[in-house]
């Protein structure tokens, strides 16, 4: 990691950002001044799954992948990759687990980072901060799980009809 005099997000790139969508130009300003600014080179880890740390990621420039590990084999598989204006570590400001995945960039990146702990006293202003942060919060989950559902269902359906073809092509 970089941490040079990168220039920071500005409030309108910010509110852009779904998970931000619910916050306004001066609290955006705000947010952005309890962040940081980091540039990574290719093929460095963010973040580490199972790792204890906390916080958000916003990406600015480059792109990332998201590796995922399989409890079974132990085998790291790509499972997405996120771009400008994409976002990770959103759920570890909703609680205190490990980390979910593993984020490496997959070329230079430069991103804005804010802690659990900046974010958190940056909601404490007020009640309705909170409120609006949370409800974004659980709508960003919810559509990620619903996508997750429909994946499944599609894979699921598409590996049944791979095993009865072999099945009656074996008759």
């Amino acid at each position: 990691m970089v941490t040079t005099s990168l220039k920071k997000p500005t409030s309108k790139m910010l509110s852009d950002i779904n998970l931000l969508k619910p916050f306004n130009e001066k609290e955006l300003e705000k947010l952005i001044s309890v962040g940081a600014v980091a540039r990574y080179e290719p093929h460095t880890n963010i973040i580490i799954e199972g790792e204890l740390s906390w916080g958000l990621y916003i990406i600015l420039e480059g792109v990332v992948g998201i590796l995922k590990t399989n409890k079974l084999t132990g085998e790291n598989y790509d499972v997405g990759q996120l771009r400008s204006g994409n976002f990770f570590g959103e759920m570890s400001l909703v609680d205190e687990n490990p980390r979910s995945a593993t984020v490496r960039t997959l070329s230079n990146a430069d991103l804005f980072y804010i802690s659990k702990d900046a974010f958190i006293q940056f909601l404490n202003q007020t009640a309705d901060l909170k409120l609006r942060f949370y409800m974004s919060a659980i709508k960003t989950l919810v559509s990620r799980l619903r996508a997750l559902d429909d994946d499944y269902v599609i894979s699921q359906y598409q590996l049944w009809q791979t095993v009865l073809r072999k099945d009656n092509g074996k008759s």
